[in-house]
């Protein structure tokens, strides 16, 4: 059996997300207010666009890879636990940042019933 998860993120957590890894990660950001997420489908990536106190705008993109690292940075940082063993990816869906948690082999109650049976 196979299962297959989806948190989906509002803009506010999916900023949160981009920008709490990149200062982890200690990027450049550009100092300023995020006034706008913009996400893209196909590839998968998101910009962020900064206003500086003067009205210029900075634009900061994210790849899928950074994003899916973002996703999962900011789940364990708050302790929403994810399996390690698991195929994560990110979707845009319905215009949401979205990470999918694909399981491969799940044993389902009537299998693990079974084998404690035979146990």
């Amino acid at each position: 059996m196979k299962e297959m998860r989806t948190l989906g993120f509002t803009e506010r957590e999916a900023i949160q997300a981009i920008v709490d890894l990149m200062r982890k990660q200690r990027l450049h950001l550009p100092v300023g207010q995020v006034v706008e997420l913009e996400l893209h489908e196909d590839p998968v990536s998101a910009t962020l666009i900064i206003e500086d106190d003067a009205g210029n705008q900075h634009r900061v993109s994210r790849n899928v890879a950074e994003l899916a690292a973002s996703l999962v940075n900011y789940c364990i940082e708050r302790k929403i636990r994810l399996p390690t063993m698991a195929n994560k990816f990110v979707e845009v869906i319905a215009g949401s940042l979205n990470l999918i948690i694909y399981i491969d082999d799940v044993e389902s109650a009537t299998s693990k019933k079974a084998s404690t049976r035979r146990g």
